[in-house]
C-alpha cells in the first residue's frame, strides 16, 4: 500500500510540475507575441571592450576576429583584446597577423581566470564577451546595447545558432538551439534570463567588477555569472534578434562530453546558491530560477524513474509470472508493451500535445527554418533519442561532481 502510495505521489509530482512549466511558457508566449522580437530603441552608443578567450582556436579564431573587426558599430567606441590562454598551436601567431587589436598572453588557467585578467586592463564600459569558434552578426552590438540604457541592466545575451550544421547531431544541436533562444526570451519576460552564453554576451564593467568576476572554479562560468548578477540585484537581459553562430560538436562522443561538463557546471552552481531557494530578497533568482533549475533536473531524473519502472515491471511480471518462457515455441510478443489506460496516461497525452504546440509556435516565430518532412524527422528524433539521452547524461554529471571531478 505504502509502495503504491509513494508511486501515485511520484507521477503526480512529475505531471503536476511538468505541466505547470509547459503552460506557463505558452502563457508567457501569448503575453509576449508581439513583441519577442522588438529591440530597445534607445539611442545609447557606449564604448566596449570586445574579448576573445582563446585556447588552441588556429582553426577559427581568424574568422572570428575578421567578423568582430568588420562588426557594425562605430570603430572609435570600441577595443578588441584578445586572450591567448596558452595555446599550445598556432593561434598566437595567427592573432599577431592582426593591426590594431591588443594581445594578452598568458599560461592556460581556464576561460574565467583569463575573462577577468582581460576585465582588468579593459578600457571601456561594457564588455562584450566573443568565443574563438563564433561568429556575431555584424548588427547584433547595434542591437544589444541600448539594454544598457536601463543602469540596472547588469549583462544582455543574444540568441545562439549553430553555423551551418552538417550530419544529424549537428542537425539535432541546432534544433535545440532554436529552442533555447526562444525559451531564454521567454524568461525574460520574467526576469529570469540565467545563464549568457560565451558565442556573444555583453556586461557591465562596473557590475563585473563589483561581483568579483568571474568564478575560476566553475566549468559553466557563464551560468554562474548570470546568478551571481541576478543575486545582486541586477537584471540579466535577453535580445532574441541579436544573432551569433557558433561551431558546435560533430560527433557524439565529444557532444556527450560537453554536455557533461555543462551539467557538472550546473551542479556547481546550484551548490552555491541553494541559499537562495524560494527567498523573497533575492528576487526572481530565489523565487524562479533556482527552483526551475532544481526541478528541471528533478523532473528528467524522474521522467527516466517513471519509464524505467513502468518498462521493468513488464519484463519481469513476463519472465517471472507466465510459463512461455519456457515454451519452446513461445515468441516474444508486443502485449509486453500494452499499458492499460491510466489518468496518467492521459496527463502524458495531453502534455505531449501542449510540446507540439510550444514546437510549432517556436518554430514558426523564430523563423531559423520551415517545419517540413526533413525538419519533422529531425524533430522526432529529437524528442524520442536526444531528450531520452538527457537524464543519462544528469547522471554522468552527478558522479562526476560528487567525485569532485571537475576537469574539462
Amino acid at each position: 500500500m505504502f509502495k503504491m502510495e509513494l508511486l501515485t505521489w511520484v507521477y503526480l509530482f512529475f505531471i503536476f510540475v511538468s505541466l505547470y512549466f509547459t503552460l506557463l511558457f505558452l502563457v508567457l508566449f501569448w503575453k509576449n507575441k508581439s513583441n519577442l522580437f522588438e529591440d530597445n530603441k534607445e539611442n545609447y552608443l557606449p564604448t566596449l571592450s570586445v574579448l576573445i578567450p582563446a585556447h588552441n582556436e588556429e582553426k577559427s579564431i581568424r574568422d572570428t576576429i575578421k567578423i568582430v573587426l568588420d562588426i557594425n558599430y562605430p570603430k572609435n567606441l570600441f577595443e578588441v583584446i584578445v586572450i591567448d590562454d596558452g595555446s599550445t598551436d598556432n593561434t598566437l601567431k595567427i592573432v599577431k597577423e592582426f593591426k590594431g587589436i591588443r594581445i594578452l598572453s598568458k599560461e592556460n588557467s581556464g576561460k574565467a581566470d583569463s575573462l577577468n585578467k582581460a576585465i582588468a586592463i579593459a578600457n571601456n564600459e561594457i564588455i562584450v564577451v566573443v568565443d574563438a569558434d563564433s561568429y556575431p552578426d555584424k548588427d547584433s552590438f547595434l542591437k544589444m546595447v541600448p539594454y544598457f540604457f536601463d543602469k540596472n541592466v547588469g549583462a544582455v545575451t543574444s540568441s545562439i545558432m549553430v553555423k551551418n550544421p552538417k550530419n544529424l547531431i549537428e542537425k539535432l544541436q541546432s534544433t535545440e538551439y532554436i529552442f533555447i533562444a526562444f525559451a531564454r526570451k521567454l524568461l525574460d519576460a520574467i526576469g529570469s534570463v540565467y545563464v549568457t552564453p560565451g558565442p556573444l554576451s555583453m556586461y557591465r564593467k562596473d557590475a563585473l567588477l563589483k561581483i568579483g568576476g568571474f568564478d575560476k572554479k566553475n566549468l559553466t562560468e557563464d551560468i554562474e555569472i548570470a546568478w551571481n548578477l541576478l543575486k545582486h540585484n541586477y537584471d540579466v537581459r535577453m535580445c532574441l534578434s541579436a544573432k551569433v553562430y557558433t561551431n558546435c560538436k560533430n560527433n557524439l562522443k565529444t557532444w556527450w562530453k560537453q554536455r557533461v561538463r555543462w551539467n557538472v557546471g550546473g551542479l556547481q552552481t546550484i551548490a552555491k546558491y541553494k541559499g537562495t531557494f524560494g527567498k523573497k530578497n533575492f528576487n526572481m533568482l530565489g523565487l524562479f530560477v533556482t527552483p526551475f533549475f532544481i526541478f528541471s533536473w528533478v523532473l528528467s531524473l524522474l521522467g527516466l524513474f517513471i519509464f524505467g519502472y513502468f518498462f521493468l515491471k513488464k519484463v519481469a511480471y513476463y519472465f517471472l509470472f507466465t510459463n512461455s518462457v519456457y515454451d519452446s515455441g513461445a515468441k516474444f510478443n508486443l502485449e509486453l508493451f500494452n499499458f492499460n489506460p491510466t489518468v496518467f496516461t492521459f496527463f502524458v497525452i495531453f502534455l505531449l500535445i501542449l510540446t507540439v504546440f510550444y514546437i510549432f509556435y517556436c518554430f514558426n516565430y523564430m523563423k531559423e527554418t520551415k517545419i517540413n518532412l526533413r525538419t519533422s524527422f529531425i524533430l522526432l528524433i529529437y524528442l524520442l533519442f536526444y531528450l531520452a539521452i538527457s537524464p543519462f547524461i544528469h547522471i554522468n554529471a552527478i558522479f562526476r561532481f560528487l567525485l569532485g571531478n571537475f576537469q574539462w
